[in-house]
């Protein structure tokens, strides 16, 4: 099947369903797709078909994604979730995207492509992360939303920011016991980073309500929370039993039956990669963001990409970000007005000041364990079992990139396809030559983005190939 658009939306989170929605009332045809089941994103994730759509369990902010959801179902768009976006073919004119829905290939014709692909967890290695009962609190949070299944027995979380805090306060409100905290947040002077910070916390005083909000529960409870967590290692036989950290200067360890882990969230490159776009390191929130101009629109023509796959700016920022990009598109087809411009202002005072706050974020909840250097026995890739270790040797055997330390050790060459060990290995391989992650880069991205039978490339077709279109393989 093959189907002709102006505009390709890629995701169905905030960004995405606000993108689709606005171009769509301003009469342009769109179709959104999603690996998801259904609408909402990861922080939505859940509303339309999981066991909390009708409940307050998870708070007013997780409600409030109903609404959003309600006006993109309402709007003219082409839906298709489930599907297996296995690649994106870009051309002058436009692109043709490919994959699977319900068991068929199909193509997807559009002039401009707005990606709106989110963000993913920061993968944070240590000893024993691969044991079961260790797992992301993203993970944790998004059983929870689609299946009402939480951890049991002794829980601890580790790590630090506000999806940690979040999510620690949703357990607590559900009844689950948390027996403690490892807060790996460094000491520094809170009132320096509210001073030096002023501004952008006037604008977002909610904000650092809810945020106190969460730390009052947590007290409430009774959890014990250990501050200045500087390592941490986890061990068990069959699952997780215990796990050890230092904490304010002294060695810890206590018994666990499962430990949840999160240092914050990177965007999801994979598709911007794989098309080409480039690419530049944010020092400030330590991780590797498309490089876009203010419209969002990246460095391939008419590749737009908004939301956290952009910059990590959250989910009040996401939707104005991708207004943005869509009214450029329409401004480009002379589709103007009074009307259009107000609201493209509205989502520039909207996307400024969700933008003001997150330095102060980025301030107080820096990246630690994931940043420290894994030692040699640490599992960096789980898909291949490729060790910390073995990719210092590759590194002295000659490997100067990514790639190339693919090629030496198989790192990346798993299902994930270096999703999760991706971040860890260049980062580790700055650290051992001494390179900025910028020059050292990252894994290229190659087509298909997800496993597919050659039955389904096959039955794709070449008949919607843009013109001048060339498959990269």
């Amino acid at each position: 099947m093959t189907l002709k658009v102006d505009i390709c939306v890629v995701g169905g989170g905030p960004a995405g369903m606000a993108a689709a929605e606005m171009a769509a009332r301003h009469g342009r045809s769109v179709a959104l797709l999603d690996e998801r089941p259904s609408a909402g994103g990861q922080i939505y994730r859940g509303l339309e078909d999981g066991p909390f759509s009708r409940s307050e369990a998870l708070g007013a902010d997780y409600r409030q994604g109903a609404d959003v959801i309600s006006r993109f179902r309402s709007a003219r768009v082409t839906s298709f979730f489930g599907v297996d976006l296995w690649r994106i073919d870009m051309s002058e004119t436009g692109g043709v995207a490919s994959f699977v829905h319900d068991g068929a290939s199909s193509r997807l014709a559009f002039g401009d492509l707005i990606l709106a692909t989110g963000a993913m967890e920061r993968p944070v290695p240590f000893e024993g992360w691969t044991l079961p009962g260790v797992m992301g609190v993203g993970v944790a949070q998004l059983l929870l939303k689609t299946s009402a299944i939480a951890p049991s027995g002794r829980i601890a979380l580790a790590g630090n920011g506000p999806l940690l805090l979040l999510f620690a306060t949703q357990l607590l409100k559900l009844g689950v016991e948390i027996s403690a905290i490892l807060d790996t947040s460094p000491r520094i002077s809170r009132i320096a980073a509210v001073l030096e910070h002023a501004r952008g916390l006037a604008s977002n005083a909610g904000k650092v309500l809810k945020g106190a909000g969460y730390i009052r529960a947590v007290r409430r409870a009774g959890v014990s929370v250990y501050r200045d967590v500087s390592s941490l290692s986890a061990s068990g036989g069959d699952r997780i039993s215990s796990i050890a950290f230092e904490a304010e200067g002294g060695a810890r360890k206590i018994d666990v039956d499962a430990l949840l882990v999160h240092e914050g969230i990177i965007p999801n490159t994979q598709l911007s990669r794989a098309l080409g776009c480039r690419h530049i390191w944010d020092a400030a929130q330590k991780c590797l963001r498309p490089e876009i101009d203010a419209f969002g629109e990246s460095s391939v023509a008419r590749v737009f990409i908004v939301g956290d796959g952009a910059a990590i700016t959250g989910a009040v920022a996401a939707p104005a970000s991708a207004e943005i990009a869509v009214g450029r598109i329409l401004d480009r087809l002379g589709h103007g007005g009074a009307e259009l411009g107000l609201s493209l202002r509205r989502a520039s005072r909207t996307l400024s000041r969700e933008r003001a706050f997150r330095p102060f974020l980025d301030a107080l909840y820096p990246p630690r364990l994931s940043v420290a250097a894994p030692d040699d026995a640490t599992i960096l890739c789980r898909c291949e079992e490729v060790t910390a270790g073995m990719l210092r040797a590759a590194i002295k055997d000659g490997a100067i990139g990514p790639s190339q330390a693919k090629a030496f050790t198989r790192c990346g060459m798993g299902a994930c396809q270096g999703r999760v060990c991706g971040p860890i290995v260049s980062q580790l391989m700055s650290a051992e030559t001494g390179r900025s992650i910028g020059d050292i880069g990252s894994y290229n991205v190659r087509y298909p983005l997800k496993p597919i039978t050659l039955q389904d490339m096959a039955r794709s077709g070449d008949d919607a190939r843009p013109a001048g279109g060339e498959h990269a393989a």
